[in-house]
């Protein structure tokens, strides 16, 4: 496994076990990027296991168990449940921009409200607030402003 997908998993895992957040927005992004590109490449769990099948044949299960933890580090990101709902809330964002590209996408999180999902429409050199959800779970504020973002994204698609 990468050092950067190591130090991904262990950043994501450490801002999920945290109320508040711990860090920046694009620090975030950078690592759900690496989580993402790895989650991408579906074989990579496979061959792990395939040669956690082999060498535990082979009698060598030091090796073994390494590729092993490549194996259960790999299922870990693929089925956290904050990265892959942060994931389509970009997935949502992106899709948004196709059809409205002076979107500005803006989260985070403060004691009052707790986390939160904005995004502006800055055409026409205007500013106007098109999505705005907030709620103490990370995970219900990334649900709602994706499904919001979809709506947006059939709204302009019907004019």
């Amino acid at each position: 496994m990468s050092q950067a997908l190591t130090t991904a998993i262990a950043a994501m895992r450490d801002a999920v076990d945290h109320e508040r957040p711990t860090m920046f927005w694009d620090e975030a992004m950078k690592h759900v990027a690496v989580l993402l590109a790895h989650v991408q490449q579906p074989s990579s769990a496979t061959v792990a296991l395939t040669l956690t099948r082999t060498l535990i044949t082979e009698g060598r299960l030091f090796e073994a168990t390494q590729h092993l933890d490549q194996v259960l580090l790999s299922l870990q990101a693929q089925s956290s449940e904050h990265v892959i709902h942060l994931a389509d809330l970009l997935v949502a964002y992106e899709t948004a921009l196709l059809a409205k590209p002076f979107l500005w996408l803006e989260i985070g999180s403060n004691r009052v409200v707790g986390w939160m999902v904005t995004v502006y429409d800055k055409s026409g050199g205007t500013e106007r607030v098109v999505v705005q959800v907030q709620d103490r779970k990370a995970c219900d504020v990334c649900i709602e402003a994706a499904q919001k973002l979809q709506a947006l994204i059939k709204e302009e698609s019907h004019v």
